[in-house]
C-alpha cells in the first residue's frame, strides 16, 4: 500500500497562514509506532507522506496554543487536507517558592487543560524557581507540582496569568497515641493509617516507641486513623477516626477507647440444629466488618470446650455475627437464625455446606484405596471420599485410577444436608484405536495429536485437559481405558483440516478423515475506507475449534477455518499503551460465518454504529463473572452447549486499557482479572437486548439473564448482583431506559 499526502495548513484567527508550526503525526492503532513530524511553511502548510490510516495530529507553535485532533482518517489513493484554526497563546508563567519565600528548584510542574485530557509538556523549575509553559490555551488549567521531600500541590486556575506564585510546603509528621479504657497509652504498634483522598497508600516513614506511633513525610489532607486494643486474650477492639492533617506541621493525634467498656463475659453453646454439641473456634464480629470509615468494632474468638460450651471474655456488645471454625470436612459453620437474647443459651450454627460421600470399588468389589478425584490424588483405605457442598445444585466430577476407565459421576448436592453418592465401581473400559488420514481417505498423517474429549467440555478450553495421543508413521492412534459413554474425538490438524467425531459407547475403531478448512481473508476499515492496523480477529467455531489473526497495516487479514462448521467472527480493537491522548474507540459485532471445505470467502468487517453505551457493573470481582450480551429477547440457556452457543454468538465487552496515565502523570496499571466487574458494550444500535453475567467458582456456576431496553442515545446504567448470590436463576432487573 503507497503512502498517502497530508497537508495540514495552520490559520490564525483571522485566517492567515501560520508558518513555523510543528506538526506531529502517529498512528491511532497499531500500524506502526513510527510518528512523522514537520513544520508549516510560508504558506502555513506541513506536507507529511504517511500511510493510510487512523491517525492523531497535535501541533506546537510558541505564539498559539496547542491544538490535538484524534480521529484524522486517511484512505489509500486520496491526498488529504486538514485544516487547522490556532488560538493565540496566553501566557502562563510563575515562580515556586518555599514557606519562606525561598525559590524551590527541580519541581515538576505539569499542566492539563480541564476540557482536554491532553497534557502540556512537563516542566521544572530552576535555580530561582522559576518556570514557563508555551502553548497555553485561554480557560481554566489544572498545575500539578511535585518534589520528592515536598507536599504535592493542585491548583485550578484561570489563564492567563504571567506571574504566578506556587507555594510550597514541606511534608508533614504525625505523632499518634492509642489509649485504653483508663487513658493510659498503649505500645505503639497498635496503630495504622491511610488516606481518604488518595486511591493509593502513602509512603511514609514510620516510628514506634513505647508508647506512640510517629508517621513521617506525609502529604497534607484527610486521612483515617485506627488504633487496636486487647481487651483480654483472643480479643481485639478496633477505633477508626478522620484526621486533618495540615501541610508542613508536626501535629498530634490520639485514638481513644477510654471510657469503653465491654460485656463480658459472654457465654453459649455450640450446637448443630439437632442440639448436637460442635467443636471447634467460635469467632465474633462486633460493629461493621472492616474500618472504611470512623467508629467502633472488635472481635473475639474462643475455643469450644467438649459439650460445646464456649466463652467470649471481652465483646463490646451482644455480637453482630458469629461463625465457627470446625475441623473437616465441613469447615466453616455460620449461625442459624437470630443470636439468643440470654446470655449462655444454645447457638445454632449451620455448617454452611453440605457433604456428598461415596465410595469406590474394584470390579471385584474390594475397596479401591488409590485414586484421583478431578485429576487429585486421594488416599482411602476403604475407598471412601467425600466432597464439600458449597452451593445446593447439580455437581459432577471423574474417578479414576490406574488401569482403569475415568469414571464420571453426578450428583445433587445441598447445602446442610450430607448425602450418599452411588457407590462407583471401576471398570477397565476399552481400547479405541484408528487411523488419522486425509480427506483422501487414503494417506495417514503422522504425529497428530488426536484428543479424547468429554462432550460436555468441547468449547471450553483450559478447565479440564482432555487426554491426548500422538499418531504413528501411519497415521494410527490408539486409546486405553476409554469408558463406555458417549465422548468425541477431535484433531486440528490446521492447513490439512480438521475432524469432529462423536465416539458411540460401543465403538472402539473410528477412522477419523480430515475436513480441509476454507481460507477467509478480508478487510477490516473504518466504515469507509480507511484501513484500521493491529484489530484483533478471532474466529469461533462449534466444536471448541478456535481461529486468530491480526489485521496488518494495511487493514488486511487471512486465516484459515475449518471447513462445514458453523463460526463466529469477533474482533476487537485494543487500546494502544501510550500516554493521553487516544483516540475514540471503536466496537464490532460477531458475524456467522460457514466456508465449504477448500473453499475461498471474503469478508469484510467494519465497526458498529450505535448510538449508545451500556455499562453494567455487578457486585463481584472479574476473577469469577464474565458478560456478553444478544440483541432481542434471548432465552436462558438449558444446557451447557447452548450457553457456549451462545457466548460464540454474543457481544464482548470492551477489553479494558493495560494502563493509563493519572492527571498527575503517574502511570496506572490495570488490575486485569482482579478488578472490579465492570463491564462496557459500546456503539448499541437503540432497541432491546439481553444481558448474560456467568460466574464460575469451584463449586459450580450460574447464569443471570437480564432483559435491557436501550430507548434513547447516550449512556445508560446497570448494576446487578453476583448470579449465585440471586435466588432466581433468571431474575427481573430495572430496564436500562
Amino acid at each position: 500500500m503507497d503512502e498517502v499526502a497530508l497537508a495540514v495548513r495552520a490559520v490564525d484567527g483571522s485566517g492567515q497562514p501560520v508558518p513555523g508550526v510543528t506538526v506531529r503525526v502517529r498512528r491511532a492503532d497499531h500500524g506502526s509506532l513510527v510518528a512523522r513530524s514537520g513544520t508549516t511553511d510560508a504558506a502555513g502548510v506541513a506536507r507529511l507522506q504517511v500511510m493510510p490510516g487512523w491517525y492523531i495530529v497535535q501541533t506546537e507553535a510558541g505564539a498559539f496554543a496547542n491544538v490535538t485532533r484524534t480521529d484524522v482518517r486517511l484512505a489509500p489513493g486520496t491526498e488529504a487536507r486538514l485544516d487547522l484554526k490556532l488560538e493565540p497563546a496566553v501566557p502562563f508563567a510563575g515562580h515556586v517558592l518555599d514557606a519562606a519565600g525561598k525559590p524551590v528548584a527541580g519541581v515538576r510542574l505539569r499542566l492539563v487543560r480541564s476540557d482536554d485530557v491532553e497534557p502540556l509538556s512537563p516542566t521544572e523549575s530552576d535555580a530561582d524557581g522559576r518556570f514557563r509553559f508555551e502553548g497555553v490555551a485561554a480557560g481554566t488549567v489544572v498545575l500539578h507540582a511535585r518534589k520528592k521531600g515536598w507536599n504535592p500541590l493542585r491548583l485550578e486556575i484561570p489563564t492567563p496569568t504571567s506571574e504566578l506564585t506556587v507555594m510550597l510546603e514541606g511534608l508533614s509528621s504525625l505523632r499518634l497515641q492509642v489509649l485504653d479504657p483508663q487513658g493510659r497509652p498503649l505500645l505503639g504498634d497498635a496503630a495504622w493509617i491511610r488516606p481518604v483522598e488518595r486511591e493509593d497508600d502513602v509512603e511514609s516513614f514510620t516510628e514506634r516507641t513505647a508508647e506512640s506511633t510517629v508517621f513521617r513525610q506525609l502529604p497534607a489532607g484527610r486521612y483515617l486513623i485506627t488504633g487496636r486494643y486487647a481487651p483480654a486474650p483472643g480479643c481485639w477492639w478496633e477505633r477508626t477516626i478522620e484526621f486533618q492533617i495540615p501541610s508542613g506541621q508536626q501535629v498530634e493525634g490520639a485514638v481513644s477507647f477510654e471510657g469503653i467498656h465491654g460485656i463480658g463475659p459472654w457465654r453459649g453453646r455450640a450446637v448443630d440444629p439437632t442440639g448436637r454439641a460442635l467443636g471447634g473456634i467460635v469467632r465474633a464480629r462486633m460493629g461493621p466488618p472492616e474500618a472504611a470509615e470512623p467508629g467502633l468494632r472488635g472481635a473475639c474468638e474462643a475455643r469450644t470446650e467438649s459439650d460445646g460450651h464456649f466463652v467470649l471474655p471481652q465483646v463490646l456488645g451482644v455480637p453482630a455475627a458469629l461463625t465457627l471454625e470446625a475441623p473437616e470436612p465441613s469447615k466453616f459453620w455460620r449461625l442459624e437464625g437470630g443470636l439468643p437474647a440470654e446470655n449462655g443459651a444454645s447457638v445454632v450454627f449451620r455448617s454452611g455446606e453440605g457433604l456428598l460421600v461415596g465410595r469406590v470399588l474394584r470390579p471385584d468389589g474390594k475397596p479401591q484405596e488409590h485414586f484421583r478425584i478431578d485429576g487429585t490424588p486421594v488416599q482411602a483405605p476403604q475407598g471412601e471420599y467425600a466432597r464439600a457442598v458449597p452451593l445446593s445444585h447439580g455437581y459432577q466430577w471423574f474417578l479414576d485410577a490406574e488401569g482403569f476407565a475415568p469414571a464420571l459421576v453426578r450428583s445433587e448436592g445441598r447445602v446442610n444436608e450430607e448425602l450418599t453418592v452411588r457407590d462407583i465401581v471401576l471398570e477397565e473400559g476399552r481400547t479405541v484405536r484408528g487411523r488419522v488420514v486425509t480427506d483422501d481417505g487414503r494417506t495417514g498423517v503422522p504425529m497428530q495429536e488426536v484428543e479424547l474429549v468429554e462432550t460436555f467440555d468441547l468449547e471450553v478450553r483450559g478447565q479440564r485437559a482432555p487426554q491426548k495421543v500422538l499418531t504413528d508413521p501411519d497415521g494410527r492412534y490408539r486409546f486405553e481405558h476409554v469408558a463406555r459413554r458417549l465422548q468425541a474425538l477431535r484433531v486440528d490438524a490446521k492447513l490439512r483440516g480438521t475432524v469432529l467425531h462423536e465416539l458411540m459407547p460401543g465403538e472402539d475403531a473410528p477412522e477419523l478423515r480430515l475436513v480441509p478448512g476454507g481460507e477467509l481473508q478480508g478487510s477490516v476499515t473504518d466504515g469507509g475506507r480507511v484501513p484500521l492496523a493491529g484489530v484483533e480477529l478471532e474466529v469461533r467455531c462449534e466444536g471448541g475449534f478456535t481461529v486468530s489473526a491480526v489485521t496488518d497495516v494495511a487493514g488486511r487479514y487471512s486465516a484459515h477455518v475449518p471447513g462445514g462448521r458453523e463460526c463466529f467472527l469477533h474482533a476487537v480493537a485494543r487500546p494502544l499503551n501510550f500516554p493521553e491522548p487516544r483516540s475514540p474507540p471503536v466496537s464490532f459485532s460477531p458475524q456467522r460465518i460457514q466456508l465449504a471445505p477448500s473453499s475461498r470467502q471474503r469478508i469484510d468487517v467494519e465497526p458498529r454504529q450505535g448510538l449508545a453505551v451500556l455499562h453494567v457493573a455487578v457486585n463481584a470481582s472479574r476473577e469469577f463473572v464474565s458478560a456478553f450480551i444478544l440483541p432481542g429477547d434471548v432465552p436462558l440457556p438449558r444446557t451447557p452447549q447452548a450457553l457456549y452457543a451462545l457466548i460464540r454468538t454474543g457481544f464482548d465487552a470492551e477489553p479494558l486499557p493495560s494502563s493509563w496515565v493519572s492527571e498527575e502523570g503517574q502511570v496506572v496499571f490495570s488490575s486485569g482479572c482482579l478488578s472490579a466487574a465492570a463491564f462496557d458494550f459500546r456503539h448499541l444500535p437503540l432497541g432491546h437486548y439481553t444481558v448474560f453475567i456467568r460466574d464460575e467458582t469451584d463449586g459450580g456456576g450460574a447464569v443471570l439473564r437480564v432483559p435491557v431496553d436501550i430507548e434513547r442515545a447516550g449512556a445508560h446504567s446497570l448494576s446487578l448482583e453476583r448470579p449465585f448470590n440471586v435466588s432466581l436463576i433468571t431474575a427481573p432487573a430495572p430496564n436500562a431506559k
